[in-house]
C-alpha cells in the first residue's frame, strides 16, 4: 500500500508562521504582566522579611531603633547603615535587592553595606530610635511607613520639599526600573505594624500631610510637602 505524503506549500507555511506570530504577540502582554506580578509578590516578601528584622532588633533594644549620634561620621549613620546593623536578623542579603531593580546584591561586609544604594529605604526620620519606642511614637502603626521601595537607603526630610523627597525616592528622573516607580507605577511598603502593601504613587506619597502625621511621620515644613522644581507626577 502506498503511503500518502503530506506536503505544505510555501503559502501554507507562511500563513502558519503568521498565525503563530499573531498569537505570540497577543500573549506577550499577558506574560509581561505575569512576570511583573511575580516580581511584585517577591518584592513584598522581601520587605516583609526586612520588617521582621527591624522588629526583632527593636525587641532586643527596648522597642527602639538605632538613634542618630551627634557628630558621628557618615560611616556610622544608622540610616545609611541599616543593612549592616540589621543583618544578623535577616541574614540573606538577597532580600536587599528588589527583583525589578537593575541593582546588585551587596556584599555582606561593612563596606558592601555602606555602598548599598538602596532597593529599599528606611523611613529614618519618621521612625529613628531617639524618638522613642516605635509603637509609642507612631500612634497609627498600621498607616506608618517603616520601609519602602526607594532609590536611597533612608528617607531624611532635609529641606522638607517635594524636590528632596522625590530625589531620595529616585522619582526625580524618568526611569521605570529604579526608585519607587518600578512596579508599573506602584510602590511597595512595609508598615510599622508588620503588614506589607502596594500603593499607587499618589497615595504612596501621602501629601500634603500634617507634621508628624501618617504615612511618613516626618515634620514637613509648615505641615505640608511644598512643591519643588519637580512637579510630580506631571513632570
Amino acid at each position: 500500500m502506498k503511503r500518502k505524503h503530506t506536503q505544505f506549500t510555501l503559502i501554507e507555511m507562511l500563513t502558519t508562521i503568521a498565525i503563530i506570530s499573531i498569537m505570540m504577540g497577543m500573549m506577550l502582554p499577558t506574560i509581561s504582566k505575569a512576570r511583573a506580578s511575580a516580581r511584585q509578590v517577591q518584592c513584598l516578601g522581601n520587605l516583609h522579611q526586612l520588617q521582621l528584622a527591624f522588629s526583632q532588633y527593636a525587641d532586643d533594644w527596648h522597642g527602639r531603633l538605632p538613634p542618630y549620634v551627634t557628630n558621628a561620621p557618615t560611616s556610622q549613620h544608622p540610616g545609611l547603615n541599616w543593612t549592616n546593623w540589621s543583618h544578623p536578623y535577616y541574614q540573606d542579603t538577597r532580600l536587599l535587592l528588589c527583583p525589578a531593580s537593575p541593582g546588585k546584591i551587596p556584599e555582606a561586609t561593612p563596606e558592601g553595606f555602606r555602598n548599598y544604594d538602596g532597593s529599599y529605604g528606611w523611613n529614618y526620620d519618621g521612625t529613628q530610635g531617639n524618638r522613642g519606642p516605635l509603637h509609642v511614637y507612631a500612634d497609627k502603626p498600621a498607616d506608618s511607613y517603616l520601609l519602602c521601595d526607594s532609590g536611597d537607603p533612608c528617607i531624611i526630610y532635609g529641606a522638607n520639599t517635594w524636590e528632596n523627597l522625590l530625589e531620595e525616592l529616585d522619582l526625580d528622573w524618568d526611569s521605570q526600573s529604579e526608585g519607587a516607580n518600578r512596579h508599573l507605577g506602584r510602590a511597595n511598603c512595609a508598615f510599622i505594624d508588620g503588614h506589607v502593601a502596594s500603593r499607587g504613587l499618589n497615595e504612596f506619597l501621602g501629601a500634603p500631610c500634617k507634621a508628624n502625621d501618617t504615612p511618613w511621620c516626618i515634620p514637613w515644613k509648615d505641615g505640608i510637602l511644598e512643591p519643588g522644581i519637580i512637579p510630580f507626577p506631571n513632570r
